[in-house]
């Protein structure tokens, strides 16, 4: 702010301290570069005190050509008369970085479409930010303020480009929603300077669409077991087996048919999935493994 202190300038005199030999005054002769003010510090005569005299505006390392100014410092003894002696030394005045500028979402909706069952990341958020890059007051850390109950999406800061990486880590259903909207918020990692706050365009929307996948039937329950006499009719039910298709909204119809049968004993209703015999069953056929034949039937969609 306007009369910081930024430094103290000191020199000394030989002469006999008790007289106006040693009497010191100091001036600023030069200061580089000139802009945005030819005067943008000033220094206490008898102290050496080198203090800001613009607005802090002036002072905002962003909209400055250089953050580096060099002061021509003069220091003249008979109390700054002009039979004084002088000597110079340079001032050199660093401007450090504040964080004074927010993060702000380059857009305040962004769109991203993922599949069901996939998880990573599905859209890179970007934010603009006018502090000095590569510092705490420039590097962006985002948060997900809504929309995420079920915690199946993150989000991370890219290192190198600042940008929000937005990921599912949770395979989302089209079933269940077939859109999800989440928002967000950006702010940094060192603190904003007191006047300074965060505004509107520190959050932003996602608006995100889950695209239907065509999953396979499931059987209930998988494996199913039964348990039937040796030598039963030929045409004897077994059981009757029954699988759903998880693509609810697609009203598919399902077919079964027999994927593995080692003694070619079953047979199946393509309809509606009932398990019947073909031959005689045997139990000292070397299919049968401790009282166990095992065989298996699948299920397919329509689509």
């Amino acid at each position: 702010p306007l009369g910081t202190t930024v430094m103290r300038m000191t020199a000394f005199d030989a002469d006999d301290s008790s007289t106006d030999n040693a009497l010191l005054r100091y001036n600023i002769l030069k200061q580089t570069p000139t802009k945005p003010s030819p005067n943008m510090f000033y220094i206490d005569p008898e102290k050496g005190d080198i203090v800001t005299v613009v607005s802090p505006v002036l002072l905002d390392r962003e909209t400055m050509e250089t953050p580096k100014y060099e002061l021509v410092i003069e220091a003249k003894d008979m109390g700054g008369l002009d039979v004084g002696l002088t000597g110079t030394a340079t001032a050199t005045i660093l401007i450090d970085d504040k964080n004074d500028h927010p993060p702000e979402f380059t857009k305040k909706e962004f769109q991203a479409t993922v599949k069901e069952g996939v998880t990573g990341v599905i859209v890179n958020l970007t934010v603009g930010d006018r502090d000095d890059p590569a510092t705490g007051a420039w590097r962006a850390v985002y948060t997900i303020i809504n929309g995420n109950p079920g915690q199946s999406f993150e989000i991370h800061t890219n290192p190198q480009t600042n940008e929000g990486m937005l990921s599912v880590v949770k395979p989302l259903d089209y079933e269940i929603s077939a859109f999800h909207t989440l928002l967000i918020k950006v702010e940094n990692e060192d603190p904003l300077i007191p006047d300074i706050a965060y505004g509107p365009s520190s959050t932003a929307t996602v608006q995100i669409t889950v695209e239907d996948v065509n999953e396979g039937p499931v059987f209930h329950p998988n494996p199913m077991t039964v348990t039937k006499q040796e030598n039963i009719p030929i045409g004897s039910v077994v059981l009757t087996v029954n699988a759903t298709d998880p693509d609810t909204l697609q009203h598919q119809t399902i077919r079964y048919s027999v994927y593995k049968d080692p003694a070619g004993w079953l047979e199946i209703n393509p309809t509606n999935g009932t398990i019947g015999t073909t031959a005689v069953l045997d139990r000292e056929s070397p299919y049968v493994q401790n009282n166990i034949y095992t065989a298996l039937f699948l299920a397919i969609d329509s689509g």
